[in-house]
This record gives C-alpha cells, sequence and structure tokens, in this order.
C-alpha cells in the first residue's frame, strides 16, 4: 500500500510540475464527439470566448480539487510514515529489554541434576561391590592354582598307584626287592605286635619313600636316637623270656615252616626271581636277634652289606641261600648247636642260644 501511496504521490507532483499534462487534459476536454447528432448541427456553436472562459472555469475547479484530494493522500502518506517509524521505533527496545524468566527453567535442571547425582550410600555400596569383586577374582584366581595343584598331585598319585609293567629282567630284579623290604617290615611289624607295640604304616611307607628320594626328615642323630628308644621299648614291653626249645617247637608248627638237612628250620618269606649260579658272588644283607626279640646285628639299619662268592659263605647261610633266587627272603630259627653253641658270644649271645637270622639277598653278580 504504501508503494501505491508513493506512486500516487509522484504523479500528482508530475500533475503540478508538468504542463504538458493539463494540455493533454484540456485537449481531451476540447476533442469533439466523434458523431454528431442532428439536433447538435443544428445548434448555433457558441461565441468562441464565452466557450473558452466557460472551459477555463470548468477546469480550474477540477484542477484544484485533484490539488486537494493530492495533498490529502500524500498527508496520510506521511502519517502512516510517521506511525510506522514509531512503532519500529517502540519495538526495538522491547525486543532488547524483552526478557526471558529461566527460574523455571534453572529449577528443573537442579533437580534433575539431584535426582541423576549418586546417593552417597549408593556410591559407598558401589565401592563395597568393586572391592568384593576384586577379592572374588582374587580367590577365584588362588582357587584355580589350589585346583592345578591338587589335579598334578592327583595325577602324580594315579602314577604311583597304577602296577608297575614288569616287561624286562632289571624291572622284576627291582621289584623283587620292593617286596623282599617289604616282608622284612611286615615280620618287624610282627614281631612288634607280638611285644604290644603298633607302627604306623603310613610313616614306614613314608620313611623308604623318602629315603628313596634323599630327602629325610630327620637328620641322623634324631634317626638314630629314634631307633634306639624303640628298641628299649620293645625290649621293656615284651614278655618274659620264653625256653628257646619252647620257641622253636612254636615256630616249627607255623605255616610254611621247614626243617633243612642240616637241623635248622625255616621259612622262605620270598622265592625272588632268577637262579643263582654256584660260582656267583652273592651279596646278603642279616638281622640277627634272639627269641626274646633283641636284636644283636642288623644290617640293614647299619646299611651294611656282606658281599663274596656263594662258595665262601659258611654251611648254615650258604644252605639258606641256595633255596631262594635272586632279591629273595627267608627267615630261619637255628638251634645252639648250629649257632653259637654252649658257649655263646657274651655278652650280647647267652650261652645255649637259638638263634633267628633273617636273610636278604641284596644282589647277584655273576
Amino acid at each position: 500500500m504504501g508503494f501505491l501511496l508513493l506512486a500516487a504521490n509522484g504523479a500528482a507532483c508530475a500533475a503540478d510540475d508538468g504542463i504538458p499534462a493539463l494540455l493533454k487534459f484540456a485537449e481531451q476536454r476540447q476533442a469533439p464527439p466523434a458523431a454528431l447528432g442532428e439536433d447538435a448541427a443544428r445548434k448555433p456553436a457558441p461565441a468562441p470566448a464565452a466557450k473558452s472562459a466557460a472551459i477555463a472555469g470548468a477546469d480550474g475547479v477540477r484542477l484544484t480539487s485533484l490539488k486537494q484530494s493530492l495533498q490529502q493522500q500524500a498527508e496520510k502518506i506521511r502519517q502512516l510514515e510517521r506511525q510506522l517509524a514509531a512503532a519500529q521505533a517502540a519495538a526495538a527496545p522491547k525486543r532488547e529489554r524483552a526478557a526471558v524468566d529461566i527460574r523455571p527453567l534453572a529449577d528443573a535442571l537442579k533437580g534433575l541434576r539431584q535426582a541423576v547425582a549418586p546417593v552417597p550410600e549408593v556410591g559407598a555400596l558401589a565401592a563395597s561391590l568393586t572391592r568384593a569383586e576384586q577379592r572374588s577374582a582374587r580367590l577365584a584366581a588362588q582357587l584355580a592354582q589350589q585346583q592345578q595343584r591338587i589335579d598334578t598331585l592327583l595325577a602324580e598319585r594315579q602314577q604311583a598307584t597304577e602296577p608297575p609293567l614288569l616287561a624286562s629282567e632289571a624291572d622284576q630284579q627291582a621289584y623283587a626287592a620292593g617286596v623282599s623290604l617289604g616282608r622284612d617290615i611286615v615280620h618287624l611289624q610282627q614281631e612288634n605286635r607280638r611285644a604290644g607295640l603298633e607302627a604306623d604304616s603310613r610313616l614306614l611307607l613314608a620313611g623308604i619313600a623318602d629315603t628313596l628320594a634323599g630327602r629325610l626328615r630327620l637328620d641322623e642323630a634324631a634317626i638314630d636316637s629314634a631307633l634306639r628308644t624303640a628298641q628299649q621299648r620293645l625290649q621293656q614291653t615284651q614278655a618274659p623270656p620264653r625256653d628257646d626249645k619252647a620257641y622253636l617247637a612254636d615256630f616249627a608248627r607255623q605255616e610254611g615252616v621247614k626243617q633243612d638237612a642240616l637241623g635248622f628250620y625255616y621259612r622262605v618269606d620270598y622265592a625272588g626271581n632268577g637262579a643263582i649260579g654256584a660260582d656267583d658272588r652273592v651279596d646278603i644283607v642279616v638281622r640277627e636277634s634272639l627269641v626274646d626279640g633283641r636284636v644283636v646285628k642288623d644290617m640293614e639299619l647299619a646299611g651294611t652289606v656282606i658281599s663274596q662268592p656263594l662258595t665262601r659263605y659258611p654251611p648254615l647261610f650258604r644252605a639258606a641261600i641256595e633255596k631262594l633266587q635272586r632279591h629273595g627272603s627267608i627267615t630261619l630259627v637255628v638251634p645252639p648247636a648250629l649257632a653259637y653253641g654252649k658257649q655263646g658270644s657274651p655278652p650280647a649271645i647267652p650261652p645255649d642260644a637259638t638263634m633267628i637270622y633273617t636273610l636278604r639277598i641284596a644282589d647277584v653278580q655273576p
């Protein structure tokens, strides 16, 4: 609308200053009609002077009216422009001064932060949970290590409990030696039981295993002291000495006992494996004791061995060795006439003593 009013204002200004427009307007007013009626033709034309004066008066009135109309339009345009400028000036400060109240938004944001922030109790619980998870992980690792150790021990024990293969002669000899040792241990346990003493088999086996592995848990002094104490207790708890003849008669009635042509009684505890030649060199280990349980000599405990050709052994021991094979063992009960006789061997062996020998073949060399 503003553009139209401005255009009209420009046209008005042109009308004020440009006479050609008025001349054109006057010419248009003065132009005769295209066709005149007969009545008009018949009318007499007015005088030229009077006609010009009439036209000039009518045009002046019309021009004055147009000027007033244009002035009014221009004034309206100027008022509208002033109103528009005032409205724009009034609107600009309002936009600058307009402030948004963000307090509700700030309160909502504060509440949201409080809702999201961890409660102190929740934080403490989270820390405790983290520590518990770490401790659980450590315990799980320790448990895995313990389980691995247990699996290793079980595998070793399973291998130890599996019966060994006895394919070769050397394997059989080693096994026979172990059997001979085991029988000696069984024999000692039986004597201890008769004397009222009982030894723990697990500890006996542990001592053998540690000796073979070379990791003794007692030093030599402690071992000797323990053996002496055990021997003293054995002697103290033994029953009163029996008659040698009674002991010999009792042994002769036991299962598997036989009498040799020389007159001694024997029981083969383990026959062994592998014949012994008449010219072979034989290593033996002997334990010598009395019928009351007192031990005179124990080569097993002393770690000593008698090694010589079979032909050089006394008839008693040669006869015992010939009843065995490699790594065999035998128990002999020898009457005084075949042992130390009436004189004995003071102070350890009294006169007319019946002797007990446990003989084991440790090795045989061609």
